[in-house]
This record gives C-alpha cells, sequence and structure tokens, in this order.
C-alpha cells in the first residue's frame, strides 16, 4: 500500500529470502566467504548456525547463485523424515529415478545415489546437499547423512554437504555419538544479530535496492528500532513494514519512534515482550513471526468495521482513540474491507452489505472536492461494537461548544498543587465532546449522530487529519488545537487543547474550561495528539520534489509571500530552486530538512500565510 507513496518500487522489507536484498555486512560476506570455501575444498561437511531470523535461508539463496556453472545442487527444506524418505527426497532434487513403491529399501537408494554421482563426477561435475532447518535432524538422519559422504572416489568426495539450523544444531552435533560428523565439519560460521551500526546500514542497503535513496528512518526512531529487535533481520523486516504503513496512513514522510512504537505494539502485543536478551530472543522470534500474520488479518479486521458504507476514500476514526469506534454505523461486526491505492496514495474502501466486497483506486477529477488524507486506526486491540443510534443521542445531547466558552485570555501561571483533575465517568462521551470542542474552534458544528466518521467530516469542510506523536513543545510548535487523552490520577480523560504558552494550558473536559499549568499538563501528556489542519488546493499527500500540478502551485506561491516577491505566475513544476527554498523554510521552522512538503510543513505554511486559522498561541511563530 505504501510503495507509490514513498516512491519506492517494491515492497522493501518482505521476510522473503530474497537474495537481491542480503546485506552484505562484515559478518554476512565471512559467511558466505565460509561457505564457498567448505564446498570447494572437497570435505565433507559446511555447518552455518544463527539464531531464528538472522538471514541463514537468504544466505544460501546467495550461495546457490555463486555456485560454479558445473555445480548441481539439491536443496532439501525440511528434513523431519524417515531415512528412507530423505533419501527419496536427494533422488528427487537430483533427478534420480528409483522404483516406485513405499517398500523401497535405504541401500536401494543409496546405491542409485552412489552410481549417479560417480557419473556427474566423471563428466567434471560436482553434487552439492544443502540441508536447512537441520536441527530437526534426528541422530539416526544424522548418522546417515554422514554415511554418504563415504561415497567418494580416492581424491575427493562425491558429495558435498551444507547443514544448515539453530543453534539447537551445534548442541546436538556435541553429542558423543555424532563425533565423527562433528569432526568431518570443514568450515563452520555462526550468524549473530545486526549490530546498532550496521543495522542503520541494513536499512539503507534494503531501501535503496527498493529505489529509495533518502532516510525516512531518523537516528531516533533507528535506536529505538534496535532496542525493540534485538538487531534480528526477520524482527527488523517486520516492525520497518509495519511502521511504514503507519506512516502512510498518517500522511508521515519519516517514521517517527511514536509510529515505530506503535507498529510494535500492534505486531507483537507488548513492547517489553521485545526487551530480549540475546541468549533467549530465539525462543521466540517463531512465535513473533507467526504473530505479524495474525497482526495484520487484526487489522483488517479492525478497519472494516470502522469504515461507514458507500464510502469513496478511506476515511477511519483516529489512532490510539478507541472509543470513536462507537461512532461508526458500520453495523456488520465480521465485515471485512478491501484497500488499494491511487497514485496519490490515498487509500480506498469500499465495503458492501452481507461481508461482500469490491474495491478499486480512487480517480480524482478537477471537479471533485479534494480528497484529503485519511487517518488509519491501526491498533490491533478488539473492536468494540457501534452503540446504538438512540443511546448515542441521549448521551451526547446536548452537548457544549467551546464557541461561548473561552475567556479571553490565559492567565500567567498557575500553582500545579493546587490543581486537581477532574474524573470523566463517561469516556465515550467526554471523547464526543471534545471533538465537538475541536470542530467547534474551526467555526464548525460536528454532530456525531450524521457524521460518524471524525476524518470524513473534516474531509467534507476542507480541513485534514493529523494524527501524530511528540511532546507539548511539538504542539506549541505546530500551533494548533488538538483532542488528547490524558492520563490522570482519576483515569482516562480526553480533552481539548484550546490555548497554550509556557506556563499554563486552557484545555475543555466534558464541556468545562479548565486552566491547567504547564508541568502538570506535560506529566500527563500521552506522547500523541490529534489536530486539524487547513488542506492546500488539489493536496492528495506529501509533494515530493520533481512533482507538478496545483499543489505545486500552491506551494510556489506561499513561498513566494513569504519571501516578499511579486509572482504573476505560480511555477507548477517542484524544481531545484523550489527545493532549495523548501529546504532553508524547513531548516528555519525547525522541521525535518527534507524538501518534501509533508502535512507538518503545510501547516507551518498556513500558519504564516494565512489569517483565519484557529491558533493556541495567536501572534507567535513557533
Amino acid at each position: 500500500m505504501y510503495n507509490n507513496y514513498f516512491g519506492l518500487s517494491e515492497s522493501p522489507f518482505s521476510i522473503a529470502p530474497n537474495p537481491r536484498y542480503l546485506f552484505l555486512g562484515e559478518q554476512y560476506q565471512e559467511a558466505l566467504a565460509h561457505l564457498l570455501y567448505g564446498i570447494g575444498s572437497n570435505g565433507g561437511f559446511v555447518l552455518l548456525t544463527g539464531e531464528v531470523g538472522t538471514g541463514k535461508t537468504t544466505v544460501c539463496r546467495r550461495l546457490l547463485e555463486q555456485m560454479p556453472d558445473n555445480t548441481d545442487v539439491a536443496m532439501i527444506l525440511n528434513p523431519k523424515a524417515s531415512v528412507e524418505e530423505l533419501l527419496a527426497a536427494l533422488c528427487d532434487e537430483l533427478g534420480i529415478i528409483y522404483p516406485p513403491g513405499d517398500q523401497v529399501r535405504s541401500k536401494t537408494y543409496i546405491d542409485l545415489i552412489n552410481r549417479h554421482l560417480l557419473d556427474t563426477h566423471a563428466q567434471g561435475r560436482n553434487t552439492v546437499l544443502i540441508i536447512d532447518e537441520a536441527q530437526n535432524l534426528g541422530v539416526v538422519l544424522l548418522e546417515q547423512i554422514r554415511l554418504l559422504t563415504n561415497l567418494e572416489t580416492n581424491e575427493c568426495k562425491l558429495l558435498q554437504i551444507v547443514l544448515v539450523g539453530q543453534p539447537e544444531l551445534l548442541e546436538l552435533l556435541a553429542r558423543p555419538e555424532l563425533r565423527q560428523l562433528s569432526q568431518r565439519i570443514t568450515a563452520r560460521f555462526h550468524l549473530g544479530a545486526l549490530s546498532p551500526k550496521d543495522l542503520e546500514a541494513y536499512i539503507v542497503h534494503r531501501l535503496a535496492v527498493a529505489g529509495l535513496n533518502r532516510p525516512i528512518f531518523p537516528a531516533a526512531t533507528l535506536k529505538r528500532l534496535y532496542r525493540l529487535s534485538g538487531g534480528i533481520p526477520r524482527v527488523v523486516n517486520i516492525l520497518c513494514d509495519r511502521a511504514l504503513l503507519g506512516s502512510f496512513v498518517q500522511r508521515d514522510n519519516r517514521v517517527e519512534v511514536a509510529t515505530l512504537v506503535q507498529a510494535s505494539r500492534e505486531v507483537f502485543g507488548n513492547e517489553a515482550a521485545l526487551q530480549l536478551s540475546a541468549r533467549d530472543s530465539w525462543r521466540w522470534l517463531l512465535a513473533l513471526a507467526v504473530a505479524a500474520g495474525l497482526a495484520a488479518w487484526l487489522v483488517g479486521f479492525a478497519v472494516a468495521a470502522w469504515v461507514a458504507d458507500g464510502s469513496r476514500t478511506a476515511a477511519f476514526t483516529l489512532p490510539t482513540l478507541e472509543t470513536l469506534s462507537n461512532f461508526s454505523l458500520f453495523e456488520s461486526s465480521s465485515a471485512d474491507a478491501a484497500l488499494a491505492t491511487d497514485d496519490g496514495g490515498r487509500v480506498s474502501i469500499t465495503a458492501v452489505a452481507d461481508g461482500a466486497l469490491a474495491a478499486e483506486p480512487t480517480v480524482a477529477s478537477s471537479e471533485e472536492p479534494v480528497a484529503l488524507p485519511a487517518v488509519a486506526a491501526p491498533a490491533v486491540q478488539p473492536v468494540p461494537s457501534a452503540v446504538p443510534l438512540a443511546s448515542l443521542q441521549a448521551r451526547a445531547q446536548p452537548l457544549p461548544t467551546a464557541s461561548s466558552r473561552l475567556p479571553e485570555s490565559l492567565p500567567d501561571s498557575l500553582s500545579t498543587k493546587a490543581f486537581s483533575w477532574p474524573v470523566q465517568p463517561d469516556t465515550d462521551l467526554g471523547l464526543v465532546q471534545a471533538y465537538r470542542a475541536l470542530f467547534a474552534v474551526w467555526k464548525q458544528d460536528y454532530d456525531p449522530r450524521q457524521n460518524p466518521v471524525v476524518c470524513r467530516f473534516a474531509e467534507s469542510r476542507g480541513l485534514g487529519c493529523l494524527v501524530t506523536g511528540g511532546d507539548l513543545i511539538s504542539l506549541q510548535q505546530l500551533n494548533r488545537p488538538a483532542v488528547v487523552s490524558l492520563k490522570t490520577p482519576g483515569g482516562v480523560v480526553h480533552a481539548t487543547v484550546l490555548a497554550l504558552n509556557d506556563e499554563v494550558a486552557r484545555l475543555m473536559v466534558s464541556g468545562e474550561i479548565l486552566d491547567v499549568p504547564y508541568n502538570e499538563l506535560a506529566q500527563r501528556w500521552p506522547g500523541s495528539y490529534s489536530i486539524l489542519w487547513r488542506v492546500p488546493p488539489q493536496y492528495r499527500g506529501p509533494i515530493w520534489p520533481g512533482a507538478s500540478g496545483g499543489s505545486v502551485e500552491w506551494l510556489s506561491q506561499q513561498l513566494a509571500r513569504l519571501n516578499g516577491a511579486v509572482q504573476l505566475e505560480a511555477s507548477n513544476q517542484y524544481d531545484e530552486t523550489l527545493v532549495e527554498q523548501v529546504r532553508l523554510f524547513q531548516m528555519r521552522r525547525g522541521l525535518s530538512v527534507d524538501a518534501v512538503v509533508g502535512p507538518k510543513t503545510a501547516i507551518h505554511l498556513n500558519t504564516l500565510t494565512l489569517a483565519d486559522l484557529p491558533l493556541l498561541e495567536p501572534g507567535q511563530e513557533r
């Protein structure tokens, strides 16, 4: 879904063992060198071990690409079998014809294999057997495999065997009854986790192979990624794939720490479960990989439950705010949804009755309203059933708005000790009131009974939804009212931040105005919040260098106004001149200097060029 959005030619973090994506760091180069040396030394066995997910199978695929032309390779991926089944599988791989039926004895297979190996050796060809997941081999099978290396001439072994497995294989080979096999291993290598330095290079390599040469994982995100993954490549891939999807849904142009942490919770259930020691991590990783697939299914299920029927462009309730699903009119709890993306990277979901599905890319014409970024709710928690309309109406009416309740100015300061948080017993109603207050400061009357999906209503009013991570300083920099879920001593409180300075914040909670000391709010701050923002004309996603069209014209006009230039005709090409102007603007505003105009850059442009915006600190250019 996110490939077009980020300019990728294919998914860079697939867990399939694609040898094109093998990161040839120092240890992987050494692993390949050991394997090639062992195969070329006419010895008996070559051993490659490593923790689950460290890339053993991918190394083997790269090894196959580097095999000499005169080499025949047999590869057995599932060695859990009887001796006869294993020998039959080897015959199948080498194209050896053997008698049909289940009564074929081991000696028959071995005689046929020996004859085949002698014939191929006479033709100047070598034969290599690679057994993956070799830790599943028992002592009997390993002894039979050892006997295969007795097939030899006076000069060399006729069969080279590569054993690939998890660390348990080392324990198995250390048993006294397998000492003869262990003594025949001519080359061995153990793959470990990536170091923090290699992790960064690994991410850059995979993105480059997929066609992206721009860093989208900041240093802080990479540091947290290493903590969450332990440097295990498969876990890195799963987390990065889900984090890129989350960034796409939130219309971010890079992966923030909060998005990565949310991705880890969705995929693995509990961030703490990922704080694994190197010694114990292998015990969990197989279960984690299975959890990733389950999480993907659950996300699709949750999305279906949150999407109203007949939507042209996806409009979701906001992530991390589970109770917004109570506003949904989509009554089927077992319905599913199909997703597609258009050239602008938007998600299109069409859901029809009785669970039937139909999906197609959204096509926007110049006469249609501009489709705004939709915000997904990627949480994996079970989706609560929809609240009946009659119940919602009874609870949500009447609801006070913010327009007539705001005192003219904030106090200079407040005492933290004197402040006490109210209890919000009905959190669903509190969330409704918080969003009504947010829309009120944008001079919009929001009624969740008529418009159950927040972002769809915002889209119809020319507004975009942005859910982002960050502290109070980041909210001050964006300078927009926000909805936030605060963790107070009395429980979760949904509030609307209406005004804010370095001493005091003005909040609306359950229709009542509260002036909260800055430090007290910072202490309760959850690290994420939701805001509304004015979307530029024809804006469908981040504006990348090289783009063209109406959104680029808008960008050119805004920068010209800021620079005091008189521009009769705005440029509609995002060329190098415009790129340098955007980079300079981003640098001055403390944004990521990447020349990509995402929602945050557009919000800062709006602050300086539009006069009718609701701001947290009017007159402050933060």
